[in-house]
């Protein structure tokens, strides 16, 4: 943060308690160095009543940006954990589906082999015991 900056204000000398004889005199230059230095003092005291306040509020105003850029970056952080806990459990889902339809297609080939097996051998049986009895026919003739 900046730094607030209060500037200090210079203490009033007395007044000059002389004559002015003719402008450029020694007394004369004294004066106009006194109402330099009043007229500094009123600007000094003008900034700390003016600016004095409106760097309070800019020193407020940064210190709220601060912790609200604190929390942008806590809340960024808690989507970004939040984001990797869903696509990790997506992750698992899917590998746990892919699984899943490994197994039951694996099943179903299996049964389908199986079934087509028992069908062949079923055939097969059928089909051998005919060719023997034609045989056996044709001896018997």
């Amino acid at each position: 943060m900046q730094a607030l900056l209060t500037p200090s204000i210079t203490s009033l000398p007395p007044r000059p308690a002389c004559l002015v004889f003719y402008t450029g005199d020694a007394c004369d230059q004294s004066i106009q160095q006194y109402n330099l230095i009043v007229a500094e003092r009123k600007q000094q005291e003008w900034e700390v009543r003016v600016a004095g306040p409106l760097q309070q509020q800019i020193a407020d105003q940064q210190k709220q940006i601060a912790d609200q850029q604190a929390q942008i970056k806590a809340l960024q952080l808690t989507i970004e954990s939040q984001t990797m806990t869903v696509l990790q459990r997506e992750a698992r889902d899917r590998a746990s589906l892919d699984i899943l339809g490994a197994i039951l297609g694996v099943g179903l080939a299996f049964l389908v082999a199986f079934a087509s097996f028992r069908r062949l051998a079923r055939n097969t049986s059928v089909l051998n015991p005919e060719p023997e009895r034609s045989l056996a026919a044709r001896a018997g003739r």
